[in-house]
């Protein structure tokens, strides 16, 4: 078996009997690899705190049948901050989430790697608005694996959707105008703030969204819908997609750890 080295970011972590345990990483040219960090829980572990979530590294693995090994690791950026800002880590997790279930094992997706990163770094720097990020991060997610959003012209009548009426086609991918009315699957309204909005971060980069300031009302629309058209895409159900919108709607959770 080979050993390789990788640039990676840690999505989750979980242990495997008394002082190991299982990280789960996303890599820059290997797509979702699972290792063995062993001995990480004993004192003087070498790997001390550098296998946490959010955490990017360098790392270096050893290949296995079933699960790599991690022989070495080197923080690039850790992402403190993320780890001890509830708001941040709320925000953060569903993001790991989302990568973490787009993906099959091994499975490398061009750009899906970069597009975490930048993410984490403007979340890290404080975006004027969490759940605009969260929404605009998992419709670009989408779009990179190939589930990309139809979003200006009528799926059945390649009409431009404008105004009341617009409804977004969960299962087509895209929006239909108030005129047709071939669904065949499930839809979610579309009122023309958030449709502007959706179209416009489709075009812009992760640290330009994370300028953007607009009502809380219609960031928290778009995020519900972008949970909903993510969900659809990986036809399961994203844990963090109650708590991040209770949290939102000021009701109250416990810490999602």
């Amino acid at each position: 078996m080979a050993t390789y080295k990788e640039e990676a970011i840690v999505l989750h972590a979980h242990d495997l009997g008394e002082a190991d345990r299982i990280v789960s990483l996303i890599t820059s040219g290997r797509g979702l690899r699972r290792a063995v960090a062993k001995g990480l829980k004993r004192t003087g572990s070498k790997f001390g705190a550098r296998l946490e979530p959010f955490t990017h590294l360098h790392v270096v693995l050893h290949e296995g049948r079933n699960l790599d090994t991690v022989t070495q690791a080197d923080i690039i950026a850790s992402h403190a901050p993320l780890r001890d800002d509830f708001e941040k880590f709320l925000f953060g997790e569903s993001m790991l989430e989302v990568i973490e279930k787009s993906l099959q094992e091994n499975q490398n997706i061009p750009r899906l790697f970069e597009i975490l990163r930048v993410t984490l770094d403007a979340l890290e720097k404080g975006p004027r608005d969490l759940a605009l990020l969260l929404a605009a991060f998992q419709l670009k997610v989408c779009a990179l694996i190939g589930y990309h959003p139809h979003l200006e012209r009528c799926l059945h009548c390649q009409r431009e959707v404008k105004g009341e009426g617009a409804r977004l086609d969960l299962a087509g991918g895209g929006v239909f105008c108030s005129s047709c009315h071939g669904e065949t699957g499930p839809t979610v309204h579309l009122g023309p703030e958030s449709l502007s909005l959706m179209c416009g971060m489709m075009g812009k980069g992760m640290a330009a969204i994370a300028r953007m300031e607009v009502a809380p009302r219609i960031s928290r629309e778009v995020l519900g819908i972008t949970f909903l058209y993510t969900e659809s895409f990986l036809e399961r159900q994203l844990r963090s997609r109650r708590i991040v919108l209770d949290h939102l709607d000021g009701k109250p959770r416990n810490h999602p750890t």
